[in-house]
């Protein structure tokens, strides 16, 4: 765990209003020579020197640990848990995740719970940046530091799908076929060769197969295959939101594929390198467009004609 040094981060008003009190009772001493201002003078003064103190000794005190989920999708409300140590005494604080959409927590430590948080770029996360506040015991002056933590496994943010018809996807270039819908793969597959019966389709008739039996010969067939979605995501080329966008739509469109029951094969590039491989499941699919980055694209398999999902597209 990284962490900055504490600093100062906003005095309170009723911290604010003490200063100006002690201002006022010192003027009126210097002027008055009065003692028993000059006491109450000193006791407001040490009430604000210790909340000014006391808040930067908690915050040296403090740890974090944080566990993320393994994966979670931008826009939706992800739980990070989170285990806060200050020492034997009890401490308040407050803590707010950067970089992410979630709100300031209050906790009592030593404490452990979840903590709300909404993704808002897609990504792989190693590591998580706190905002802890402090403010104890007294309440007057808040300090701060900066917590970086480190993750015990990565959190894969993959992007917001976006609504798309697995008919007509938006942004597809390059398609398979003249329409940019998803073409067909399906191949009749011969399963054997029998006498012709009353009632089969002429257009199984095998003929290769007749002139040598000397007989009418049609083929069986296997049952079919669903035809197979290749999916080509190429990052490369636009800006931020070009970028998100097309993830977005590839997104879209992979579920769409799998909730029609379309075998699915996922065309990316990733920090190691060129990916290439079938996708069977939502999470699946998240994760492989978490780790997304613009770069080559592997070939496709053989006989297969993707369709291109381009963040240049427009």
């Amino acid at each position: 765990m990284g962490s900055s040094r504490a600093r100062p981060a906003n005095v309170s008003r009723p911290a604010l209003a003490l200063a100006a009190v002690a201002f006022a009772l010192f003027g009126i001493a210097r002027t008055t020579g009065s003692g028993w201002l000059i006491v109450i003078l000193t006791g407001i003064g040490s009430v604000v020197a210790l909340s000014a103190i006391l808040p930067w000794f908690a915050l040296r005190k403090v740890t974090v640990t944080v566990e993320a989920p393994r994966e979670g999708t931008v826009g939706r409300t992800a739980e990070l848990t989170l285990d806060v140590q200050a020492g034997r005494s009890p401490q308040p604080v407050k803590l707010l995740p950067l970089g992410f959409d979630g709100p300031w927590t209050g906790v009592i430590t030593p404490a452990r719970g979840q903590l709300p948080l909404v993704p808002m770029k897609r990504g792989v996360f190693t590591s998580v940046l706190l905002d802890v506040r402090s403010a104890a015991p007294i309440g007057l002056v808040w300090w701060k530091r900066r917590v970086l933590v480190e993750l015990p496994r990565p959190f894969e943010v993959g992007p917001m799908p976006a609504a798309v018809d697995l008919a007509a996807p938006r942004g597809t270039e390059d398609s398979g076929t003249d329409d940019g819908r998803v073409a067909s793969a399906t191949v009749d597959a011969v399963k054997t060769i029998r006498e012709y019966v009353a009632g089969d389709p002429i257009k199984l008739v095998h003929w290769a197969a007749t002139a040598r039996a000397g007989e009418l010969m049609v083929k069986e067939l296997e049952a079919p295959v669903a035809p197979a979605l290749c999916l080509a995501v190429d990052l490369r080329g636009g800006d931020t939101a070009a970028v998100e966008e097309a993830a977005a739509h590839a997104a879209g469109l992979a579920l769409a594929a799998l909730r029609a029951g379309v075998p699915l094969v996922l065309l990316t590039t990733e920090a190691t390198g060129p990916r290439s491989g079938p996708v069977a499941a939502p999470s699946e699919v998240n994760r492989r467009l978490a780790r997304a980055v613009a770069g080559p694209l592997p070939a496709p398999p053989r006989g297969s004609e993707p369709i291109w999902i381009r963040a240049a597209a427009r």
